[in-house]
C-alpha cells in the first residue's frame, strides 16, 4: 500500500526486517572476530567479540527475541571453530550465552526508557549483560567439567580464562553502547520509537496543512505591530 508515494509496511514486516539485519550484523561481527584472531599473536590470551552489545541492543529494541541472538552467536562461534570445538564448548557458549536473558529482569522493572535516558544506566546495563554471559559460560564449563573432566584443566579455570579473554570485548562493548544510545531510535524500544515518529509526523503534517505556528510571531511582524502601537 502506498500513500503520498511512500510504501507503508506493517510492524511485523518492520520487525522481521530489523531482526534480519541485526542477525547479519551479529554474524558478520563474529566472522570478523574469527578472522581477526589470526592477526593476534599466538600467545595472546584475549579474544574480541561484539556479541554482548549487539544482543543487548536487540533486546532493547524487541525484548526477549534478543536472547535468541545470544544463542545463535554461541552456535555460530563454535561452528567457526568446528575443527577443534568440543561438545563441552558448544554447551558452554550456547547455554552460557543464554544467561543474558537475566537482563530482561531490569528491563522489566526499571524500564527501557530509564536505561536509555541515562548514560550511566546504559553503562551498568551493558556491564550486567557482560557479567551474565561471563558467569553463564564459566558456570556451564564448571558443570560440564564435573561431569566429564578435561585433561590439564580444573572446574574453576573457566572463571579465570573467560574473564581474562573477554576483557578487551568488555572495554570495546562499553564504549559502543554509549555511542549507540546517542543515535536516535537505535538503543530504544521500537514500538515506542515508531509511535513517537508517527506522532511527530502527524504534528508536522498538521502544521503543513493548517499553517499552525503555535502563536510564534517573526521579528519583522513584531516590529510592524510595535511601530503601529498595536501592542504598546
Amino acid at each position: 500500500m502506498r500513500k503520498n508515494g511512500s510504501r507503508l509496511i506493517s510492524v511485523k514486516q518492520y520487525r522481521a526486517t530489523d531482526l534480519f539485519v541485526f542477525a547479519l550484523i551479529l554474524g558478520a561481527s563474529e566472522l570478523l572476530a574469527f578472522m581477526g584472531a589470526k592477526w593476534f599473536p599466538s600467545s595472546a590470551t584475549f579474544t574480541f567479540s561484539l556479541l554482548v552489545p549487539i544482543v543487548l541492543t536487540v533486546m532493547m529494541r524487541w525484548g526477549w527475541r534478543g536472547v535468541l541472538y545470544a544463542v545463535f552467536g554461541g552456535l555460530f562461534k563454535c561452528l567457526l571453530f568446528i575443527s577443534t570445538a568440543t561438545g563441552l564448548q558448544f554447551a558452554t557458549y550456547i547455554i552460557g550465552n543464554a544467561f543474558i536473558a537475566l537482563m530482561l529482569i531490569p528491563m522489566k522493572f526499571i524500564g527501557k526508557d530509564k536505561i536509555k535516558s541515562r548514560w550511566w544506566a546504559s553503562a551498568i546495563f551493558f556491564v550486567g549483560g557482560w557479567l551474565c554471559v561471563y558467569l553463564g559460560r564459566a558456570t556451564v564449563w564448571a558443570i560440564g567439567y564435573s561431569i566429564s573432566p578435561v585433561a590439564n584443566s580444573a572446574a574453576w579455570n573457566g572463571f579465570i580464562s573467560f574473564a581474562v579473554s573477554e576483557l578487551f570485548s568488555l572495554v570495546v562493548g562499553f564504549v559502543l553502547v554509549l555511542v549507540l544510545r546517542r543515535i536516535d531510535g537505535m538503543f530504544e524500544d521500537q514500538i515506542t520509537f515508531l509511535k513517537r515518529v508517527d506522532k511527530e509526523r502527524k504534528e508536522k503534517l498538521r502544521v503543513d496543512q493548517f499553517g499552525d505556528n503555535d502563536g510564534i510571531i517573526d521579528e519583522e511582524s513584531f516590529n510592524i505591530l510595535k511601530k503601529d502601537n498595536d501592542l504598546f
